[in-house]
């Protein structure tokens, strides 16, 4: 609504139903404005509906037919803007309309020309900020659902990447211990039948040669068994979650060196097959922090489950860090914690980050019983 220059073909509607009010009101109005009146509620509401435009309204709050307070609302809910004018200065007419939606009031012993046209001008511009206030929210709350509406295809985009990737690693993971290390197996099979069938007199010159190819072949398959193992941990689909932090522990102590004190008082189980995977291959990258940033050779590593949630803990007490800071930096590579951060909240989990420099540090995977 735009605000006219004061009293300039400005249309009023004027609800008196006192003659003499009425005729006072016209004198102290400028002749610019154009003044309609009704001087009962039903009149004013037949207005309404007729007139093209009403910029203001002038509301007696006594009238023959129904009270001015009561047809106040109607005016309020089409955001035309309303001055009540009261017999006497009634404090208690005048919270009661201010409450109900009127921008301002007048007492009709006390009106003059100055006071009504600053009374018609400030409640055209109160409306007329409301108004537009009220359009900027509902642009800010459509902005905002269309931005959320975005946030979540993003997040199932995301949520679907993870998953097709977890499935792909487990499918070369499938194809390195099916096909690959049974073919190196065979050529090393092969191999040592060909050393039994070489003559006596013929061995000696190939043995050094084929002991090369043998050592070669089990560097090859040891190579493999550890990428396959790195890939997709051979955890089975039936074992719970205890039996996956069972088998990371030896699997730290064997290939690194790190003796984990295990406190594992469920067996709880992941509420899907991809969050199972996800959660073994989080612990080892949080074990692989561990071993490679705390600059200790023991630690931690719990399960409990807490109100409908599955807590998974490692905690050591090794040189400790700023999380914030660390976080801060693995945002702008994707990985390390921010990147265990953001896999988590796809499937509805979180991380829980306690630690400060020289003092150790405790990370917390929190994920929900059940699907998200």
């Amino acid at each position: 609504m735009k605000i006219l220059p004061q009293g300039k073909g400005l249309e009023l509607l004027l609800v008196e139903d006192d003659e003499i009010d009425r005729e006072m009101v016209h004198r102290l109005l400028d002749s610019d404005y154009v003044v309609h009146e009704a001087t009962t509620g039903n009149q004013a509401l037949l207005l309404l509906e007729t007139l093209p435009r009403i910029d203001s309204v002038l509301l007696d709050y006594r009238l023959p037919d129904q009270d001015g307070l009561e047809l106040l609302a109607t005016f309020v809910d089409r955001n035309i803007p309303v001055v009540v004018l009261t017999g006497e200065e009634s404090i208690e007419v005048v919270v009661r309309a201010m409450q109900q939606g009127a921008q301002d009031y007048l007492a009709k012993d006390h009106i003059s020309r100055a006071s009504l046209d600053y009374a018609i001008a400030n409640a055209i511009e109160k409306v007329t900020m409301r108004v537009e206030l009220k359009e900027k929210q509902d642009r800010l709350i459509a902005q905002a659902a269309d931005l959320e509406e975005k946030n979540r295809q993003v997040r199932e985009l995301a949520s679907a990447l993870t998953l097709a990737e977890q499935r792909e690693r487990r499918h070369i993971a499938q194809i390195l211990h099916d096909y690959i290390q049974q073919m190196l197996y065979g050529i090393q099979m092969r191999a040592h039948l060909v050393g039994m069938d070489v003559s006596a007199t013929v061995q000696p010159e190939i043995h050094e040669h084929l002991q090369e190819i043998n050592s070669l072949l089990q560097q090859a398959i040891q190579a493999t068994r550890t990428l396959t193992v790195e890939l997709s941990p051979p955890v089975m689909k039936d074992e719970g979650l205890g039996a996956v932090l069972q088998w990371l522990a030896g699997q730290m102590q064997e290939t690194h060196g790190l003796t984990l004190e295990l406190d594992i008082q469920t067996d709880s189980r992941a509420p899907n097959e991809d969050l199972h995977v996800l959660i073994c291959q989080l612990v080892r990258e949080l074990l692989f922090n561990v071993v490679k940033h705390a600059h200790v050779h023991q630690a931690r590593l719990g399960l409990t489950e807490v109100n409908d949630q599955i807590l998974i803990t490692v905690e050591d007490k090794g040189i400790g860090f700023d999380p914030f800071k660390v976080i801060d930096q693995a945002r702008m590579s994707g990985f390390g914690l921010y990147s265990i951060r953001e896999r988590l909240a796809l499937f509805g989990g979180r991380l829980e980050i306690v630690s400060h420099p020289g003092d150790g540090a405790r990370i917390t995977i929190v994920v929900p019983v059940e699907e998200k």
